[in-house]
């Protein structure tokens, strides 16, 4: 590959943005881009979404209706960290139910379910066993209609505290729905 300087615009600002001079490996495969090159802004690499998706078995999709890009795949990997794991969420509307499991100490964990800018429920569960074992766990979560985001997402944080000071260790933000 060859770099070459490109300039993007969009209403406001103008990008300088150069060819990749290295290879994109995807599952052992490497993208060729025949037509659509990796370019690199800043230090970071832009690939064309459609070649990506098609790399990873994933469906990349224009959604005229809403004007949005919608990529799916039916292999989507359980968020984890080094407390929770294969954490799944069910539900809409308000109602979730979210499943799980936690490696935390004493068995403690906390959780928080926010909006992009306030808390709307904070609170913890007692699980069987604590860190270091894996203890699984299930979340009934309801948030009143009226605290519904008319636009934004809702956000399930899972996290302990630390034995030291006290302080959130271990978050892991998981949306548990968005709203248009």
């Amino acid at each position: 590959m060859t770099a070459f300087p490109s300039v993007a615009a969009t209403n406001k600002t103008w990008y300088s943005l150069t060819e990749a001079a290295y290879p994109i490996e995807v599952n052992g495969s490497v993208y060729t881009g025949r037509g659509l090159p990796v370019l690199v802004y800043k230090g970071n690499t832009y690939v064309p979404l459609r070649a990506m998706g098609d790399m990873l078995g994933a469906s990349v999709a224009w959604n005229d209706r809403q004007g949005k890009v919608v990529i799916s795949s039916g292999a989507a990997i359980a968020p984890c960290n080094n407390a929770f794991c294969d954490v799944l969420v069910t539900g809409s509307g308000g109602h979730y139910t979210v499943t799980g499991k936690g490696r935390v100490f004493e068995g403690v964990m906390q959780y928080a379910v926010e909006d992009g800018h306030d808390y709307l429920l904070e609170g913890h569960q007692q699980l069987d066993e604590g860190a270091p074992a894996w203890s699984p766990f299930s979340l009934k979560i309801t948030i009143p209609p009226e605290q519904l985001p008319a636009n934004g997402t809702l956000t399930l944080e899972l996290f302990e505290n630390s034995a030291k000071d006290g302080s959130q260790i271990n978050v892991l933000s998981i949306p548990l729905e968005t709203f248009q």
